[in-house]
């Protein structure tokens, strides 16, 4: 479409500024000639009127004010072809109209309006034939790149080459290039933003606004449409996956998979290299939660695992900071993460996860954000030394066992006490109970299903016994 400066370009047309010329710059999208006192009511935005003076008030306050009225109605700028006896033009209304930016043109009396309402339709028209033009080539494009390739990164590079631009996705809340631009872009280039409409939160961005194929009414809003349903598509798909993860982490915590045997499993979701269970304490601060969190730009590459109880959040995902530094600021300042040492076939799941909370115990008495398992004190594995450790030891080693006996009359706790106080002697224990031998037997048989470890053996008799000092140290058990 034509604009103001291009008007006044045109020699057959003989218009000259007389104020307001910094709004040179103005679209117009029609042409309206009209005398009455009050055009506003007759205009829409964009419109260019034209008038020989024949409704203009005649003193200077009446002017300005209706000149105001006009520009509030959105007109594009002002046309005066005075005819003989119209009121003068005062030069409160000229300054108005350079206070407001708003364009008044001055033209001979002979001027054809005719004239100048056909050159302005025209070039409304030439724009919605271009416009046309551009949609067509737009869809075009768009098709050809779908065929071309199946990952949108590379369909974005395409369509931009293809129409001289250069695009980019932003996520609005953590402000991260989801796929950047394929060009590096010099901070003298402010891109054209226009948001992404939908559930994705993201931004598009556009780089070259003298491409002949933008159009800022129209081809970012059309692609936006579009990238909306490619990147709607994404996150259901990200959303089938996560469920599938959560089942994986389910069936690794209760023992129905080995880790070893889900590593063909992990590898198919991105999850190689040395891979660790962190726990995560958020801080609630953010304004997305646990729900959207495979939704983060850093995990659109990879899928972790992820779990939560009441007061945690779980993940098995590579050992990489950018991960984990990428969860602190989703979940918001204040988060801690807790980290286990890498996975192995060896250390084992559980253990995994136990680590993983025992960390996390232990960065609650400390200022940092995250902290590696490896990386406490090597006492630490003789027993928890703060009532955050000892709860979390407790909740590991004792937890299932805590909610069976919520629904259930036998005291596994009391027994596994009093079975590892006299040195596991199955005699001695069951007198001190008063129970026969086959009914401890069978006590301790439910412990070990419960919790995945056997007490008769040396490792377990050693992690329950840290764990029932815990459980003294917050008086679950007395002595």
């Amino acid at each position: 479409m034509i604009t103001i400066d291009e008007l006044v370009k045109n020699n057959n047309l003989g218009l000259t500024f007389k104020s307001g010329r910094s709004g040179g710059k103005r679209i117009v999208k029609w042409a309206h000639a009209v005398d009455l006192p009050d055009p506003w009511h007759w205009i829409s935005p964009g419109t260019l009127v034209m008038t020989t003076g024949g409704g203009l008030p005649t003193e200077p306050i009446e002017q300005v004010e209706w000149l105001r009225q006009l520009s509030e109605a959105q007109a594009s700028a002002l046309v005066i072809a005075p005819r003989d006896f119209a009121p003068s033009i005062t030069q409160e209304m000229l300054d108005e109209a350079s206070d407001l930016g708003f364009p008044i043109l001055g033209a001979s009396f002979d001027l054809e309006f005719l004239r100048l309402a056909r050159l302005v339709i025209e070039s409304v028209l030439q724009a919605q034939r271009d416009r046309f033009d551009a949609g067509n080539k737009l869809f075009q494009v768009y098709t050809d790149a779908l065929w071309e390739s199946s990952q949108l990164d590379e369909r974005l590079h395409i369509i931009g080459q293809k129409l001289s631009l250069n695009l980019q996705i932003l996520d609005n809340e953590t402000l991260t290039p989801i796929f950047n631009f394929s060009s590096p872009v010099s901070k003298e280039n402010i891109p054209y933003s226009v948001k992404i409409p939908g559930r994705t939160q993201t931004t598009l961005n556009i780089i070259n606004k003298e491409s002949r194929f933008f159009d800022e009414t129209f081809l970012p809003r059309i692609l936006a449409g579009l990238l909306s349903i490619e990147l709607e598509r994404e996150m259901i798909d990200r959303d089938g996956i996560r469920e599938e993860g959560e089942a994986l982490f389910d069936d690794l915590l209760n023992g129905e998979i080995e880790f070893g045997a889900a590593k063909i499993m992990l590898e198919r979701r991105g999850l190689q290299g040395k891979l660790v269970t962190i726990a995560i304490d958020p801080s609630n601060k953010g304004s997305r939660q646990y729900t959207d969190i495979h939704h983060i730009p850093e995990f659109y590459k990879i899928y972790p695992l992820f779990s939560r109880d009441k007061n945690r959040i779980f993940a098995v995902l590579p050992d990489d900071s950018n991960l984990l530094n990428a969860l602190i600021n989703y979940f918001g300042k204040g988060t801690k993460i807790g980290i286990s040492s890498p996975i192995t076939a060896m250390l084992g799941f559980k253990e995994s996860i136990f680590q993983s909370c025992l960390a996390l115990g232990r960065i609650k008495e400390s200022q940092t954000d995250l902290i590696y398992y490896n990386h406490l004190d090597l006492e630490l594995a003789l027993g928890p030394k703060t009532v955050a450790e000892a709860r979390a030891v407790v909740d590991h080693y004792f937890g299932r066992i805590l909610e069976y006996e919520q629904t259930n009359s036998l005291p596994l706790l009391k027994t596994l006490a009093v079975f590892l106080k006299y040195d596991g002697n199955w005699k001695v224990t069951a007198s001190k109970l008063d129970i026969h031998r086959q009914t401890l037997v069978y006590r301790l048989k439910v412990i070990e299903e419960l919790t995945g470890i056997k007490p008769t053996t040396s490792l377990g008799i050693t992690r329950f016994w840290i764990a029932l000092e815990a459980a003294k140290t917050i008086g679950i058990l007395k002595d």
